[in-house]
């Protein structure tokens, strides 16, 4: 017997349409407050760089305090040659059928972008570290694998601190300091899953010792700095990976080619379209001005909380969502961009619908 809450409520089309209108015009309303408090960023003493003049046409400052967003963008265009190069090449190596010569060619072009990008020591310890984990981790059980990754996340913890001994050390800025240590919690958590899905493999393993053990390293060392999601992700699980490596070539076709550039420009108009809204609203930036916070009104909070989620949302529907048409061309299954935070009313459908490689990986390693 179908209990009430399982029944579906239609309403009348005049009665969603009300709905419509009412949720609408209260978003607008308070993002307009939000736009209101821009007046005491009018004489704004910009001690700490929150702001850059903006576009010209538009003649107002705009908000840069989003430290993401401030490297991200910048970052994806350093990437555009060096991923026009990786897959160009990796097409060819694909047509040959040869899996450990294309991941030599992955480890190879994300080791020159991240000399080019961050530095020759920067790029050592982007190598040596999953290097490491994969000798330490090498025939251990799932407890052992645990509790040496576990170590490592505490290492990453320390490493991370801004204007610490390990970027003193290294001569790296805050925007250098930023990207390296990303990349090694990416890395970190592609390792676990490598180590993971490995441990029977190398623990029944009677082949030939060293060939194992070297060819096994490339799969690992080519997922964990495969470049399409190397710095910005999303989590793609390693099996996911090698099955890409390992399948059979495909060529692109002109649908393929269509899709793929209409997500380009998708894409691109929403990095546009996130640079337009900040030069209008300054939510970023009033998040550190918590005496201002205090004072706003119940409609200006509402507004801020919105439009600081919706900025987030669009931060990684852009990384994920590009990374994910990227991956497409190597044929590997990336997550997709995720679901719009405004349309989630469960906070379980959160985990599962924004960063879904995340919650892939829970599901697998964790539960």
């Amino acid at each position: 017997m179908t209990s009430a809450t399982d029944r579906i409520i239609k309403l009348y089309k005049y009665e969603s349409f009300l709905y419509f209108l009412l949720w609408t015009g209260a978003v607008l309303y308070s993002i307009y407050k939000v736009f209101l408090i821009n007046s005491y960023f009018t004489n704004y003493d910009d001690l700490y760089g929150d702001f850059a003049p903006g576009w010209t046409w538009i003649g107002r400052k705009q908000d840069v305090s989003d430290e993401e967003w401030r490297i991200w963008v910048p970052l994806m265009i350093k990437l555009i040659p060096w991923l026009f190069l990786h897959h160009f090449i990796s097409h060819f190596i694909k047509i040959i059928s040869n899996s450990m010569l294309l991941c030599c060619w992955y480890i190879l072009i994300s080791l020159l972008f991240l000399y080019y990008c961050i530095g020759t020591f920067s790029m050592l310890c982007a190598l040596m570290h999953p290097s490491i984990l994969y000798i330490l981790t090498y025939k251990r059980g799932k407890s052992i694998i645990w509790m040496i990754n576990i170590l490592f996340l505490f290492i990453i913890h320390f490493l991370k601190i801004p204007g610490g001994s390990f970027q003193n050390t290294l001569k790296l800025n805050d925007e250098e300091h930023y990207i390296l240590t990303h990349i090694l919690c990416w890395v970190q958590l592609r390792s676990i899953s490598y180590s993971m899905d490995n441990i029977k493999s190398h623990l029944e393993n009677k082949c030939d010792y060293i060939l194992f053990f070297v060819q096994n390293l490339l799969y690992k060392l080519a997922y964990c700095l495969y470049l399409p999601t190397l710095s910005l992700g999303p989590l793609v699980l390693y099996q996911e990976f090698i099955n890409s490596v390992k399948g059979s070539f495909q060529f692109l076709r002109p649908a393929n080619l269509g899709n793929f550039l209409f997500n380009v420009i998708r894409y691109i108009f929403w990095i546009l379209f996130a640079n337009l809204f900040l030069h209008f609203l300054y939510f970023s930036a009033i998040q550190y001005h918590l005496e201002v916070i205090k004072d706003l009104n119940p409609w200006a909070l509402y507004g801020l909380g919105y439009c600081m989620g919706q900025f987030f949302l669009i931060k990684y529907v852009v990384v994920y969502g590009l990374n994910h048409t990227l991956c497409a061309i190597d044929n590997v299954k990336a997550p997709p961009q995720p679901k719009c935070v405004a349309r989630i009313h469960l906070y379980s459908d959160m985990w599962k619908y924004f960063d879904q490689g995340l919650y892939k990986f829970l599901i697998r390693y964790m539960v």
